[in-house]
């Protein structure tokens, strides 16, 4: 396959209206030069789930019985919504699509990353800003860290 061709658009979702508006933009890109897209989403544990001190005899990053393991599955529960959310989008535009939740701690980024290069996607498409609120002159430190790191072009979408 010659290397311009795009066929496989990764678009990381985290629930932001700027993750929103990328879905919308790669989805309209995929249909016009039939790709694939894929809907990828980190689930990122916040850190005070592991800012506990582990019980006797766990791992060092195991959860307290006074902090109930459901934050994990309400986190996969809203991270399944948001896919989906973004999967019927794409169904409804005629776009083969298919979804992906990996979990990753501590780094967000280099989740995408890797899972861009080892699905062999051609473009990223990302939204300016995530959902952290972390104010960044341009872009968010994720979508910023993507920029500079991805194996492939990364269109930024605000």
């Amino acid at each position: 396959m010659p290397q311009n061709v795009i066929s496989k658009i990764l678009v990381p979702v985290d629930g932001s209206e700027f993750a929103s508006k990328a879905a919308e933009y790669a989805i309209g890109i995929a249909k016009k030069i039939k790709a694939k897209v894929v809907v990828l989403h980190v689930l990122h544990l916040p850190s005070y789930a592991f800012a506990y001190p582990a019980v006797e005899g766990a791992s060092p990053v195991a959860l307290p019985a006074s902090l109930p393991v459901s934050i994990f599955e309400e986190e996969t529960k809203i991270a399944e919504k948001l896919v989906n959310r973004i999967k019927e989008m794409a169904e409804k535009a005629g776009v083969d699509v298919e979804t992906a939740i990996i979990e990753r701690q501590p780094s967000v980024p280099d989740a995408i990353i890797e899972f861009a290069k080892q699905s062999e996607c051609d473009l990223i498409v990302m939204g300016t800003k995530g959902r952290t609120g972390i104010k960044r002159f341009l872009l968010g430190s994720v979508t910023e860290s993507v920029v500079h790191h991805a194996h492939c072009p990364v269109l930024v979408v605000r």
